[in-house]
């Protein structure tokens, strides 16, 4: 019996390990089964989005805020770091970003259109393996420079592997779903060189969002599924600063961001106690 057992084992095992290096072939995916490295991934929010995989790249579904908010995503980034350009769609070309918590590449596609080599990188393998044919099709359809390769990783042990490897990193929407913040921002910084800019969106720890991002934008409005956020998670501007400044960073800009979910539109404002971008610089 214990024989049975064991080749059974064996035998998933192996196609464990088959599926995982088919993927590969196509997305260059590490399994988080053998990190070694401490990680600030939450397994709970991992399951949540794994069931969420079909939706990702339907830009009116249940992401669209998201997909809504590159239009202050990707100026801020280009502004920030783009090189001054005619052709608009180099604008970031030759630059080396990473994207943390990617989802959907909802970001990293339109970054890499606009020049950048983009290292993507989701813990969650559904997600990622979601992601294969609008991978392919970028890459039929792309006619710049830029490039879109799609990781399966926690950053914890992406950076082990690539520290200062990067121009900058995007943290976008991902660090109200971490178990550990702090870890998860030491983490984003290994991974940029020296002068190198880190981009984060996320959602300020207040009344206000407590009413407006759980109980408004999940139960009443349907803007995002209902559970997907957790009020204690989030973090107020303040720590993240302090987290970044012990770290050898300075801040350079924080900003408030308002959604309307009639118009499905983002607009930059002074209030921070809902949304916010923050951008800061590694020293």
């Amino acid at each position: 019996m214990f024989a049975e057992l064991e080749k059974g084992i064996c035998c998933t095992y192996k196609l464990h390990h088959l599926l995982l290096d088919l993927t590969k072939r196509r997305f260059s995916v590490n399994s988080r089964s053998l990190q070694s490295q401490p990680t600030s991934v939450d397994d709970s929010d991992i399951k949540a989005f794994a069931k969420l995989s079909p939706d990702w790249t339907k830009e009116d579904g249940t992401f669209k805020a998201l997909y809504s908010m590159n239009r202050l995503r990707l100026p801020l980034i280009v502004n920030t770091i783009g090189l001054k350009t005619e052709q608009g769609h180099d604008s970031l070309s030759g630059l080396h970003i990473a994207d943390i918590g990617c989802g959907g590449g909802i970001l990293t596609f339109p970054l890499a259109r606009l020049g950048a080599n983009v290292e993507a990188l989701d813990a969650s393998f559904d997600v990622i393996a979601s992601l294969e044919e609008a991978g392919n099709r970028f890459r039929r359809e792309n006619r710049g420079s830029g490039k879109a390769t799609f990781t399966c990783s926690s950053v914890e042990d992406f950076a082990t592997k690539n520290a200062g490897m990067f121009d900058a990193i995007v943290a976008s929407e991902i660090i109200e779903h971490v178990a550990d913040v702090e870890l998860f921002v030491e983490s984003c910084i290994h991974l940029v060189r020296r002068s190198g800019t880190l981009f984060f969106t996320t959602i300020n720890k207040t009344v206000a969002s407590r009413v407006m991002a759980v109980w408004m934008a999940e139960r009443v409005l349907g803007i995002v599924p209902p559970g997907i956020h957790s009020w204690s998670k989030f973090i107020e501007p303040k720590i993240l600063r302090m987290i970044l400044e012990e770290n050898g960073c300075s801040v350079r800009m924080l900003h408030g961001m308002i959604y309307n979910p009639l118009t499905n539109h983002w607009s930059w404002s002074q209030n921070t106690s809902i949304n916010y971008a923050l951008v800061a610089i590694k020293n």
